[in-house]
């Protein structure tokens, strides 16, 4: 099985699932044929990787030490092809086999993520490396492979020794939740996040990751929480849908010599990963023996219709864009003939990120999803700390931010499945602009249609409302799709229109309803003691279009309640912000290249209630703000200006010297600086010419 892994790996101590008969059944096989592994095995100094350790998921470094990469890695486990391999090989046996759903060759939606005979039930350690390997937490890894690397000891020196470390573009396609590497043993703090994921979060401590390149991911390059004495050199940040570097609640970053550029071929929206992150639901309903089905336009489904209707989108979005790649414009895309249904609901136009775009980010402990944060209070939010960015640049940085309204349920909250994707229903054909999901645009009269993705988040809804997870491991905590939606779907008499249930609209939201906050390059928020040194962003654009008018116009207030900024978010562009942020310093940093199809390009914005900034020696070269020309009446869009230099009105102690800017392009109006605060102190600024 090539390289041997040199970390011994014993199943979490954690409460597994509880699965019901079959499953059992399916364990006890598994028991039996598979031998344990000595708990005497040795460590050595130095692990070498390879790419056979990364063949059936994520590598777990548990044990302090130096890990080196013995070749280039493109992390794409239990794909299609490894299964048919196991499968059609007797590593999987065919018995085995039939009750995890596999049969030769393995389809794309059977794939891509742990098989319930690599979750770990039991308090023993099994032979590692394969698909019958039960090392992972079923918690933590609920929801996919997240991570290509997962660090959960102190003491880690990873050198990417001259290599390259990715996603596969096919695991990339699959699994749309990911960091190349996670300082943790799962993705999210205690209550937080799409899923259950653990109880305590085991995060690493001084870990040095260096010399190589972190490319492509569905998310993150390197992404964790609560980490201390976090350092990264010499390391090139390519391909990265959300952002190169992601930590919250860290203690401690050092990041030189490092450069990112993000991802330009990403071939879905937001609603493919809400179509695979609603499959183990219907599948669970199918096992269970679930009797509710939904009708749409007259044709009434059971599970297994929904299932075998999101099986073939997934499979045929999986012909298209990676068996065999349908290439247009360079890159692979959905066959708009051929699969149509696929094209209408999934289909990227731009290629380029849908959602918020970061290139670097620091934060208080926990999601980075809501509004600007103002300063943690050091008890119930915890701040990161003693951050340091030296020699580092941001390149090429584009995103189309695009949002995504949501209905109102009430009290802030909107419709969502289990996992807190959208129930989206205003979702428009990526080619003609026409409604997808509706019968129409009409507010009143339109009529629900539906599509894959829709169709399965409203039957496990109705699924839901009828009992049918009782006795479920899955948790439908966070599922909000109202009764009166799911009469809508299905036509009820006295449902059949928008009029007639009578909704209402949330905006300021991306897929996942996060606070739209548009493109920024160093999003250095809540945090306390930055120190940016020689950092530069070159190009960076936000081409999503201006917000909605269907929630009213709340320029002066929220339709998001996590908003911080009043008004829609989603179409600024921000080459730093520092927001609820103390202690900071900037110096020798430029900015070039901003652009904002619709909304403000911002240089340097010092917001909420960050205090003690000092800027020193910062330029900013280039900024169009508003580049469209034009304004859409009744959008609660900020008018689109083109500012080098920003400070909030309740900012305090900023002192911006040595600076200044240029080349200043906006819609409404330009400014080199502008202060709402009243108290900035200037000094010495420059002049220059481009």
């Amino acid at each position: 099985m090539g390289q041997p892994t040199t970390v011994r790996l014993v199943a979490s101590g954690r409460s597994a699932v509880h699965p019901r008969t079959a499953i059992a059944v399916l364990l006890a096989m598994v028991f039996a044929l598979i031998a344990p592994l000595s708990a005497d095995a040795a460590v050595r100094d130095v692990v070498v990787l390879t790419a056979d350790d990364f063949k059936y998921g994520t590598y777990i470094i548990d044990q302090p030490g130096t890990y080196r990469l013995g070749e280039d890695i493109s992390f794409n486990p239990n794909s299609p092809d490894t299964l048919t391999e196991a499968v059609d090989s007797g590593m999987i046996p065919s018995d085995l086999a039939a009750m995890l759903g596999l049969s030769s060759p393995v389809d794309a939606y059977h794939a891509g993520a742990p098989l319930f005979t690599q979750f770990a039930h039991a308090p023993v350690a099994f032979s590692p490396g394969g698909p019958l390997d039960a090392r992972y937490d079923p918690a933590a890894y609920g929801v996919g492979f997240f991570a290509a690397v997962a660090i959960t000891a102190d003491d880690v020196v990873l050198d990417l020794n001259g290599h390259t470390i990715e996603q596969s573009a096919e695991h990339a396609l699959l699994q749309r939740f990911f960091a190349v590497i996670e300082l943790a043993d799962q993705p999210f703090i205690t209550g937080q996040g799409p899923s259950g994921f653990g109880d305590d979060i085991e995060s690493a401590k001084n870990v040095h990751i260096m010399n190589g390149t972190i490319g492509r991911s569905s998310h993150h390059g390197i992404h964790g929480n609560a980490n201390e004495d976090v350092t990264v050199t010499n390391v090139d940040f390519v391909d990265y849908e959300v952002g190169a570097i992601a930590l919250n609640g860290v203690q401690g970053l050092s990041v030189v010599n490092v450069n990112a550029t993000n991802r330009k071929d990403v071939p879905v929206l937001g609603t493919f990963s809400s179509a695979q992150f609603i499959k183990p639901y219907v599948e669970d309903l199918i096992r269970a023996g679930s009797t509710t089905t939904l009708t749409v336009s007259g044709v009434e489904m059971m599970a297994t219709d929904i299932r075998d209707a999101l099986q073939v989108a997934i499979n045929n979005t999986h012909a298209d864009l990676v068996a065999s790649p349908n290439i247009i414009d360079g890159r692979p895309q959905i066959d708009p003939v051929a699969h149509p249904d696929e094209y209408a609901v999934f289909h990227n136009r731009e290629g380029l990120i849908d959602g918020n775009s970061y290139s670097f980010l620091v934060n208080n402990l926990g999601v980075a999803v809501d509004g600007f944060p103002h300063k943690p209070d050091g008890v119930t939010r915890i701040p990161s700390r003693d951050i340091t960015f030296t020699n580092v640049t941001v390149t090429d940085q584009q995103s189309v931010i695009k949002e995504v309204v949501a209905i109102d349920v009430g009290g802030g909250a909107h419709a969502k499945d289990p996992v807190g994707a959208v129930f989206q229903i205003w979702n428009l054909h990526p080619t003609t602009g026409e409604s997808v999901t509706m019968s129409s645009l009409d507010a009143v009269g339109a009529t629900y249609v539906g599509n894959v993705a829709a169709n399965a988040q409203a039957f496990v809804a109705k699924a839901a409302a009828n009992g049918d997870f009782g006795a479920s491991h899955l948790d439908i905590s966070r599922l909000s799709i109202p009764d009166n939606v799911v009469a809508w779907v299905e036509a009820n008499p006295g449902s059949a229109t928008l009029g007639e249930i009578g909704l209402s609209y949330l905006c300021n939201g991306d897929s996942m309803f996060h606070v739209n906050k548009g493109a920024i390059a160093f999003k250095m928020d809540g945090a306390e003691g930055v120190r940016l040194t020689n950092t530069h962003v070159d190009g960076l654009a936000n081409v999503g279009e201006s917000g909605t008018d269907l929630c009213g116009d709340y320029l002066d207030g929220y339709s998001n309640i996590h908003a911080t900024l009043p008004g829609y978010g989603g179409a600024a562009t921000r080459a730093y912000t520092f927001a609820g942020s103390d202690d900071v310093t900037v110096t020798n940093s430029t900015v070039t290249g901003l652009h904002s199809e619709w909304g403000s390009a911002i240089g340097f914005d010092v917001m909420t209630d960050s205090s003690n900034v000092s800027i020193t020696n910062a330029k900013v070269y280039s900024a169009n703000g508003g580049a469209s020309g034009t304004v859409i009446v009744g959008s609660p869009t900020a008018p689109a200006e083109a500012v080098g230099f920003l400070t909030g009105a309740t900012t305090t102690g900023v002192t911006i010297k040595a600076s200044c800017a240029t080349g200043l392009v906006g819609y409404y109006a330009a400014f080199d600086f502008y202060d709402y605060s009243g108290s900035v102190v200037i000094k010495n600024q420059c002049k220059m010419k481009l």
